[in-house]
């Protein structure tokens, strides 16, 4: 079978903040660069892939297998000359063991999955340090960020090398002696006490 060399592939990353925990949209563009339609044989239903890898670590995978006994027919796709878009995912910045990962730089991989094109593209998403607990009282009403740290024994306070903060909900799945990192902002009780509202949490990989 000719492989389709016309086709190239491009990753297009948007986010609102650099925020472990704060959601990327990977948008996946198909290029043909040919100029007439070439059409794209698919095995399986599934059309691409996504990776995220810390150096040659794979951390996540968009790929899920098939259900057992199930047999998915193939199909085909055209693509006309020039950019069409893919597919637009938003990777929630949780890693497949349901961690997130801890400041720093990562790749994102993607690939066609077509048996007679499969053109590769990547992109680097950068995490930086979470919020310091003591910097929470400066923020404006509603602003959401990410704050990690060390839970006490009732997973209702969490503590970094800044200071210690209520967590509107006490996070009693969490693991004892782990950084954890939650998203979510500073809220005012009816008392007049100030709590963190908790969206989402994670163990810091």
């Amino acid at each position: 079978m000719i492989a389709l060399a016309a086709l190239t592939l491009s990753l297009h990353l948007q986010r609102s903040s650099f925020d472990m925990l704060d959601g990327v949209d990977i948008a996946i563009a198909v290029h043909n660069t040919d100029r007439a339609p070439e059409n794209v044989i698919f095995p399986k239903a599934t059309e691409y892939q996504i990776e995220i890898y810390r150096g040659k670590d794979l951390l996540w995978t968009s790929q899920s297998s098939d259900p057992v006994g199930t047999a998915l027919p193939a199909h085909t796709r055209q693509f006309l000359p020039g950019p069409t878009t893919l597919a637009i995912y938003i990777w929630n910045g949780v890693e497949s063991d349901a961690s997130t990962p801890a400041p720093g730089t990562y790749t994102i991989r993607a690939k066609l999955l077509g048996s007679n094109a499969s053109p590769t593209a990547s992109a680097e998403v950068r995490f930086g340090d979470s919020t310091p607990v003591s910097a929470l009282a400066q923020l404006r009403q509603g602003d959401v960020v990410t704050i990690a740290g060390t839970l006490d024994a009732t997973r209702g306070l969490l503590t970094d090398s800044t200071g210690t903060v209520t967590l509107e909900r006490k996070l009693l799945r969490a693991p004892a002696n782990a950084t954890i990192a939650v998203r979510g902002f500073l809220t005012t009780r009816p008392d007049r006490t100030r709590a963190f509202f908790v969206q989402r949490w994670a163990v810091v990989h």
